[in-house]
């Protein structure tokens, strides 16, 4: 006969009670033998009855899991769960998700940004099951936002940089960390989808093919921003903005500097165009260094790309008196696509990449 868990539960309480009313019971004997003999009876007790209660438990978790296993076999035969290499994989991605926000911890309250991958994260880590439609809904949220950010990311990175003179921290902020955090938001949700149609079609080799599928979703990411062709935005500026260093006075005001680029089509030109207000009714100040798509253009009167109106142009740099507003313009058959205007640390950078 197989001794079970209830039997040991049983045996040990009726063998304590047992010994409680008889070796126990310091009224019918009562002396330091017996009440050793006693106690040493009523430890192993209770050490059965844990025993028995632990066995109980092992075996009912036990039995779930069988039932779990069975459910979970069932399960992705219909084509309802995830497989265990799916699982894995949807793990893995979930925690490249995480990685990708991490770096805005560095930035304080700009963690915000990346609230949507760690939700996300989550669903991956947590969701076993398929679900086409709000996958379907995460994959359009998630195209959304990679054209917004990624497809011209790797140019704007290039035409952004001066060297020595724009912080790279502000490269990280504003181009590659929203470009890492929504081409990973948009690598979820389609790996998720194509998961969906795969279990649905019931295709053969279903965690090879998604195994591959994350692959070629990866690549496919991370290859396209290169095939986009980037045009110039006409019109005004679609990315103003004051950045570069910390104290001293800024003298032309970001929220009233103006910026416009435009084509000529009789001189066949692009032309940007910026006032600059000096802000300062005592002091003048000067426009110390130009950047045009990544590099600096010489500050002279003989450059013909460069023309100044109610400015002065000398020693490399541009003047402008107390209070009033100067007109820069620069004029190139050639398309550019980001000019970036320096007042000494300060910059005012434009963006009209599209």
């Amino acid at each position: 006969m197989k001794i079970k868990d209830w039997h040991l539960i049983g045996l040990s309480v009726f063998i304590f009670f047992l010994d409680l009313l008889t070796l126990g019971n310091r009224q019918v004997i009562d002396n330091q033998v017996t009440n050793k003999i006693a106690f040493v009876i009523a430890l192993l007790c209770v050490f059965t009855f844990l025993f028995g209660i632990i066995k109980t438990v092992r075996n009912i978790f036990s039995h779930r899991k069988v039932v779990d296993k069975i459910k979970i076999e069932q399960e992705e035969k219909q084509g309802s769960r995830a497989t265990g290499v799916e699982i894995r994989l949807r793990k893995l991605v979930g925690v490249l998700l995480i990685v990708s926000v991490s770096p805005l911890l560095l930035f304080g309250p700009y963690i915000i940004l990346g609230l949507p991958n760690l939700f996300l994260a989550l669903y991956l880590l947590l969701n076993r099951r398929y679900h086409l439609l709000f996958d379907g809904l995460l994959v359009f949220i998630g195209c959304v936002g990679f054209y917004l950010n990624n497809l011209t990311l790797y140019k704007k990175i290039e035409l952004s940089v001066c060297p020595g003179l724009i912080n790279i921290n502000e490269i990280l902020i504003v181009n590659v960390i929203p470009g890492l955090i929504t081409s990973l938001f948009l690598l979820a949700p389609l790996f998720l989808f194509v998961g969906d149609i795969i279990a649905r079609l019931k295709l053969a080799h279903k965690e090879r093919l998604c195994v591959i599928s994350l692959i070629t979703i990866v690549l496919a990411l991370l290859f396209l921003p290169f095939l986009h062709t980037p045009r110039v935005a006409l019109g005004e500026a679609t990315g103003g903005g004051t950045g570069g260093g910390k104290g001293g006075l800024q003298h032309f005001s970001a929220w009233n500097t103006q910026f416009l680029m435009s084509y000529d089509q009789t001189l066949k030109s692009y032309i940007f165009t910026a006032q600059m207000p000096n802000q300062d009714s005592n002091n003048s100040s000067s426009i110390t260094n130009i950047c045009v798509d990544g590099n600096l253009i010489s500050i002279t009167k003989e450059n013909d790309m460069l023309q100044v109106d109610n400015g002065v142009i000398s020693d490399g740099k541009i003047s402008v008196a107390p209070g009033q507003t100067a007109t820069i313009k620069l004029v190139s058959q050639k398309p550019f696509y980001v000019v970036s205007l320096f007042e000494g640390i300060f910059h005012y950078l434009n963006s009209f990449l599209k």
